[in-house]
């Protein structure tokens, strides 16, 4: 079965995520030593195929610096 993006897509939460506990790219990139770029692809919401890696790695870095149960759910989301 074929689906077609009107079906729905996966966004980007991360910059409202990061903007809502007043975590800057800056302080992110120096808690995961993930590239800048990396890390502006995915805040701006342009990263069309994230690495798991990279996401183990915010995730870890945005709970240890904001102290709440920060998931993946928090930095992306599928909407209809």
């Amino acid at each position: 079965m074929q689906m077609d993006h009107t079906d729905g897509m996966v966004i980007w939460k991360l910059k409202t995520t990061m903007d809502t506990h007043g975590v800057t790219r800056y302080a992110l990139q120096q808690e995961t030593k993930v590239a800048m770029n990396t890390l502006r692809g995915m805040y701006d919401g342009t990263t069309q195929r994230p690495d798991l890696e990279v996401l183990d790695k915010v995730i870890r870095a945005l709970r240890g610096m904001t102290s709440k149960p920060i998931d993946l759910g928090d930095i992306l989301v599928w909407r209809p």
